[in-house]
């Protein structure tokens, strides 16, 4: 039967389709560049961080017999279709969807190519040829080999994979990227959905339960207790997002502007108000009356600038007075106001309604409830104290409310819960009417000092309880507080707080440790420890992913921008991640901002020379087959044995002076050059293993 000639192979196709997704993106998948264009045999070898993209060819097909022509399923199993089609470990996990940086491969490309690795990768057959022999490809190198290695820091967040003996990182909700950010929200979003099933006890409101029922202050189980809190909640977004941490808050940070915290920015920008492109098109097209075109063009501008509010209140101000579009009004039962409460909700998971920022009827904090916004002074005071009673509370024999506890951890109850400025009869949105029939914070708060925050009755986290108009925010009490997502980033900077300062006092402990924090099964002694619980501090970090296929000599960062937010830091580490036991022994030298050291490079005088570390070789192996093979990174279920010698290890490189000094001399970027040296001072590059390096930042 005569077939149909056509020029381009099956292989050239892949190719275009797989350009045609990744379009002008950079993405360098760990040193290994676009593995599509390289020929269909590296294709077959291509490896990206330790994940082979073409699974091995099976030893038989699916019916039991010799696979000498099709390899059934092949395609299916393979690393390159789940991560075209958004499959773990390619769904933000751990990766993001492939191509990175691209757009998505349509399922029809996505088949395409999977047949033709079902068909073994053919290199040279046509689109309409039914049969071929695979022909290899003589390429004079593999994809692997690298003796200078030049490294983006990693797509898929800036932390490293947690492996045994590696502790993730609570960072610095101000230096979240956006992807972090909306992976922190979708799990937030997940527990929301649960809330469906109200006896489902991952569901946010069961959460939210275990503090209204549960919470300890005023005494000395406020902090472990808070601690074992937080720990249960992380796990439960965990539970949707393995590699979710929850973040901190740092309030005394210069953009919140303690001394006069009302004109700075309030709450993080990541938990304010705000409107994506999308939901504002869907705002526009639901409202009734519609919007003018003017109006809706001043809705589309608001988003896409991604304009925020602190509150409910600013956001319906702005469209009322400055957008003009008057339809509107304080009442819950009005149904623009709710449209635009769910188009604000439906933009960001962080945003509560039920919270109102620094707003106390036009006085500050101050003047309204006698507390002042925590100063970075207050925070130096507290941890100048020297004993668990002052700095966390006092036992039941001694009770008394902590510092801590008090200032700033009640101040910031008060401040991100505020007062609902359009509480009661004549609440109004217009700016005139507003200034005419404001009263002072301090009456309203005089007429309803019994009232407080209403619990019995609502529904939480319904619509309803979202439109309503009560007095105070929910951040206002204890029993309401961690129904507002802000509860989380603000005792995750408490928890900070506690474990700086129990490392500047490590033997001031609280006095029962013995008892136990309910509703779990954890004892106040469980819980002094952080590493136990699998996290550090750390105000930012950027991952560079290298991997473990081939040794490297030289490792180059790609520049990393570092921002105002990141450089008030009070250490600097270069970290080595998973590095495999060495058979020899070597030094690594690390230099910021000079990509082009190497071996002979000057040290003394050297402002870019950052520090190094030393390693100890193991030798050679004096065992049998195995014996000084890798171990697995877990053991085996029931192996209590000891960690095994050729287990591998991490590495720190203390790099807080060159990081400062570089810094202050207006440099905004930071780019990592490491240099393995040998015994005879030359760059060894075929020694160092390792998954990845990382920049990292402390307080």
């Amino acid at each position: 039967m005569s077939e149909q000639q056509v020029n381009v192979t099956r292989y050239e196709r892949v190719r275009e389709i797989l350009n045609e997704a990744a379009k002008d993106s950079q993405a360098d998948y760990g040193g290994i560049g676009r593995f599509w264009d390289r020929g269909a045999e590296q294709l077959k070898k291509a490896v990206i961080y330790d994940i082979g993209l073409i699974a091995p060819k099976p030893a038989s097909s699916c019916c039991g017999h010799k696979a000498d022509q099709s390899d059934c399923h092949r395609g299916a199993a393979s690393a390159l279709i789940r991560g075209l089609k958004g499959e773990s470990p390619f769904d933000g996990s751990q990766f993001p969807r492939l191509p990175w940086g691209g757009i998505a491969v349509s399922p029809e490309d996505i088949e395409y190519i999977s047949d033709w690795i079902d068909d073994g990768c053919p290199a040279d057959d046509h689109a309409s040829t039914i049969e071929l022999s695979i022909q290899a490809e003589a390429l004079p190198s593999g994809l692997s080999v690298r003796e200078i290695a030049e490294l983006n820091v990693a797509v898929a967040g800036t932390r490293s994979p947690s492996r045994p003996g590696e502790l993730k990182q609570r960072v610095n909700l101000d230096c979240m990227t956006e992807p972090e950010l909306k992976r922190l929200g979708d799990a937030f979003r997940h527990l929301y959905k649960l809330n469906k099933w109200p006896e489902d006890v991952r569901s946010y409101n069961n959460q939210a339960l275990y503090h209204q029922n549960h919470c300890q202050h005023g005494w000395e189980r406020f902090l472990p207790w808070h601690r074992a809190y937080l720990y249960e909640f992380e796990q439960d977004l965990q539970d949707y997002d393995p590699d979710i941490m929850l973040p901190y808050w740092d309030w005394v940070m210069p953009q919140y502007r303690p001394e006069c915290a009302q004109k700075g920015w309030i709450i993080p920008k990541s938990f304010q108000a705000f409107l994506t492109v999308a939901q504002a098109e869907k705002l526009i097209a639901e409202l009734k009356p519609a919007p003018s075109e003017e109006q809706k063009l001043a809705f589309l501008h608001m988003a896409k600038h991604r304009q925020r509010f602190t509150s409910q209140s600013l956001f319906f101000r702005y469209v009322y007075n400055v957008i003009g579009y008057r339809y509107l009004t304080p009442d819950p039962q009005n149904e623009n106001r709710q449209r635009m409460i769910d188009a604000l909700l439906a933009s960001n998971p962080f945003f509560y309604p039920l919270r109102y920022p620094a707003e106390y009827g036009g006085e500050t904090i101050n003047q309204a409830i006698h507390y002042h916004y925590p100063s970075a002074e207050d925070i130096r005071q507290i941890m100048s104290l020297n004993n668990f009673r002052d700095f966390g509370g006092g036992s039941i024999y001694d009770s008394a409310f902590g510092f801590l506890d008090q200032n700033p951890h009640n101040t910031m109850h008060i401040w991100t819960g505020g007062m609902n400025p359009d509480y009661g009869e004549g609440a109004s949105y217009d700016a005139h009417k507003l200034a005419s029939s404001s009263r002072p914070a301090k009456a309203l708060l005089g007429e309803k000092r019994n009232s407080m925050v209403r619990v019995g009755g609502r529904a939480l986290h319904s619509r309803s309880d979202l439109y309503s108009q009560p007095q105070y925010g929910d951040m206002f009490s204890n029993l309401t507080a961690s129904y507002d997502p802000v509860f989380w980033p603000i005792h995750v900077n408490v928890d900070r707080i506690w474990s700086e300062w129990q490392r500047l006092n490590p033997s001031s402990i609280p006095t029962d440790l013995d008892a136990i924090l309910s509703p779990w099964n954890y004892t106040v002694q469980d819980m002094l420890d952080t590493a136990r619980f699998g996290y550090e501090y750390m105000r930012c970090s950027y991952f560079i992913p290298v991997g473990l296929d081939a040794a490297v000599g030289r490792i180059i960062s790609q520049p990393i921008p570092i921002n105002e937010v990141t450089q008030g830091f009070r250490k600097a580490e270069i970290r080595l991640h998973w590095v495999p036991q060495l058979s020899r022994s070597c030094f690594v030298r690390a230099f910021l901002n000079q990509p082009g050291a190497d071996a002979q490079t000057q040290l003394d005088g050297n402002p870019h020379y950052a520090g190094y570390l030393s390693i100890f070789g193991h030798g050679a192996c004096y065992g049998g087959p195995g014996h000084c093979d890798t171990p697995p990174p877990k053991a085996r279920d029931h192996d209590h044995r000891t960690r095994s010698h050729n287990a591998p290890r991490n590495h720190r490189i203390d790099v807080t002076e060159c990081a400062k000094k570089l810094l202050a001399s207006n440099v905004s970027e930071l780019q990592i050059t490491l240099v393995v040296i040998g015994a005879d001072y030359a760059e060894d590059t075929d020694l160092l293993k390792l998954e990845g390096v990382s920049l990292n930042f402390l307080d």
